[in-house]
């Protein structure tokens, strides 16, 4: 029997056949890997064709997301740690080519499949069928942007469905939507900014200091800093301070921090201030 010929290709209601003809190849995409979801594979985008005068695609091949096998060689040189082969070679696909009337129909269609088919109830695990949508990434920002927690948002997101099955993502698709969120703010946001001022500000004056924390993958966790009088007032009345973190800017940026205390004048003044973009128990200690 072969190994691709499970109950679940029988009982799903879309079908694949050749002739079938898409108005874009990004529908056909669509399509595949929604034909996909009810038989329990997930799908790659194998090539694509274009008119080298005028760029459009001339044709697309999709195949089962274990099609091929990785270079072993070229792995051997670049990977320290490797993880488990996943690809079986497996045949299963369909070739779409464009037609004069700009549509895109399927000229070849491979069924079998030579690796074991997931439970519809676990495709939405699958790479291919996990997505973001605009909307959910909109929710995902406005709860961060509110210093929720992203396991509580995820969390509360699952409920809204009714179930992690029907999100149509994973902790871990959060986890990288908001970490790639965090790299393009570095990239042109308020860390940025201030990182680039800090290193102006220590040309103008000697006696200012900055620190950075890390995580696990080298992004900006917390920003902390003290100018020149900053410094000298912690030495002269630093024997109380108190960390206060009330102050909110605004929803784009993060708390802002201060270490503050009182003179001999029973004033207000500051030590030192942190930008939190991690508000963590280790990150307060």
């Amino acid at each position: 029997m072969e190994i691709g010929s499970s109950e679940s290709q029988s009982e799903c209601n879309l079908f694949i056949k050749l002739g079938m003809e898409f108005d874009s190849d990004e529908h056909a995409y669509d399509y595949y890997n929604e034909y996909a979801s009810a038989i329990g594979f997930s799908i790659r985008k194998e090539y694509a064709n274009k008119n080298k005068a005028q760029g459009y695609v001339t044709s697309r091949k999709f195949t089962c997301y274990k099609e091929g096998y990785r270079n072993k060689i070229k792995r051997d040189m670049v990977v320290q740690k490797h993880r488990q082969e996943t690809r079986t070679g497996c045949l299963a696909h369909i070739i779409i080519n464009r037609q004069l009337n700009e549509m895109f129909r399927i000229t070849s269609f491979e069924e079998k499949h030579n690796c074991p088919l997931v439970s519809p109830s676990l495709a939405h695990l699958l790479p291919s069928q996990r997505k973001i949508k605009v909307s959910q990434a909109y929710e995902i920002d406005l709860l961060d942007d509110s210093g929720i927690r992203p396991k509580a948002s995820f969390d509360y997101a699952v409920r809204q469905v009714g179930g992690e099955s029907f999100l149509g993502y994973t902790k871990r698709d959060q986890k990288n939507y908001l970490r790639d969120k965090r790299k393009e703010s570095l990239k042109h946001g308020v860390a940025r900014s201030l990182v680039d001022y800090f290193e102006k500000r220590i040309l103008e004056a000697l006696a200012f200091r900055y620190s950075l924390q890390l995580d696990d993958d080298g992004l900006i966790t917390n920003v902390f800093w003290p100018d020149g009088k900053m410094i000298r007032d912690y030495k002269i009345y630093g024997d109380i301070v108190s960390f206060d973190t009330t102050y909110r800017t605004n929803k784009e940026c993060r708390p802002l921090a201060l270490f503050v205390g009182l003179n001999n004048h029973r004033e207000m003044i500051t030590f030192g201030a942190t930008l939190l973009y991690e508000e963590s128990t280790e990150s307060f200690e």
